[in-house]
């Protein structure tokens, strides 16, 4: 089926996690999990040891495996240079090489301990091997035109400056190469992103890069103030569903945490939902 630009419907999802193509993900992932037991478990000291299981990421990983082989597909027989922005060290690179075996995918990320669990899991992987590079998005260390594809998987909301990284893309995408990036929507409006800075993003992509035809970004923002009417993707459906694909295991500190901050009482849960999105470089 075909995942949908926007926020995911409830339906959506459910049809999405019968498919034979989510399967592939659930199989490579395990099998991935299995054969990296030693570096995941050092990565899952910082995040997710398996962030597949996470509440959103279930839809996320997929629509952008599902864009990438698409245009890849519409390409020439040449090398596919991706780009996987803000990467930390997960199945999905792998993944994709496996699908579309003549990419070339480059991992990115700031922290500099990832380096030894990439080494290490290259060494399993040997038929889909990666490559990391360290870095600020801000600033990307590579020249102009350098990638045919960027993904970008739920780091915009975690940044206050996507102007500047969205201007980096930009620069390093050759034109009419592809960027797909995912996002967490605040529902509650106390964390990122809030509605208005959700729009800003989307103004801002709609302006820098080319969005698919026919799609109305901001039209599909307006899913996210009716949720339960909408019946979306969100955390508070994860919560009374399956509370185990919730990331905050630790709810009291989260809540101390999020109130120290000055979010006021929360509990230690977050209202979100998820916007997903594909456009190409002018």
């Amino acid at each position: 089926m075909q995942l949908r630009t926007g926020i995911p419907l409830l339906s959506e999802l459910d049809a999405h996690l019968s498919s034979d193509e989510y399967r592939r993900h659930v199989e490579f992932n395990r099998s991935f999990q299995e054969k990296n037991e030693a570096a995941m478990s050092q990565y899952g000291k910082l995040w997710a040891k398996d962030t597949f299981r996470l509440w959103s990421r279930r839809w996320e990983y997929p629509f952008v495996t599902q864009r990438v082989i698409q245009f890849a597909e519409k390409q020439g027989d040449g090398p596919l240079r991706v780009l996987d922005a803000g990467s930390g060290v997960t199945y999905f690179p792998y993944f994709l090489r496996a699908e579309v075996p003549r990419s070339e995918i480059t991992c990115f990320d700031s922290n500099s301990t990832y380096h030894p669990m990439f080494a290490a899991v290259n060494q399993t992987m040997v038929e889909q091997k990666v490559k990391f590079v360290e870095g600020w998005l801000q600033k990307l260390p590579f020249e102009d035109d350098s990638f045919d594809a960027v993904c970008c998987i739920s780091v915009l909301e975690h940044t206050s400056n996507y102007g500047e990284i969205l201007d980096e893309f930009a620069r390093v995408l050759r034109r009419g190469g592809l960027l797909v990036i995912t996002f967490d929507l605040s529902l509650d409006g106390k964390f990122e992103l809030a509605k208005e800075h959700a729009s800003e993003l989307l103004g801002q992509l709609g302006r820098k890069f080319n969005p698919a035809a026919g799609i109305d970004l901001q039209k599909e923002l307006s899913r996210m103030d009716q949720p339960e009417k909408e019946k979306i993707l969100t955390t508070d459906h994860i919560r009374e569903t399956q509370p185990d694909l919730l990331p905050w295991k630790h709810p009291t500190l989260k809540a101390v945490h999020d109130l120290v901050k000055g979010h006021g009482w929360t509990g230690g849960f977050r209202s979100k939902s998820v916007y997903c999105v594909d456009v190409t470089a002018k």
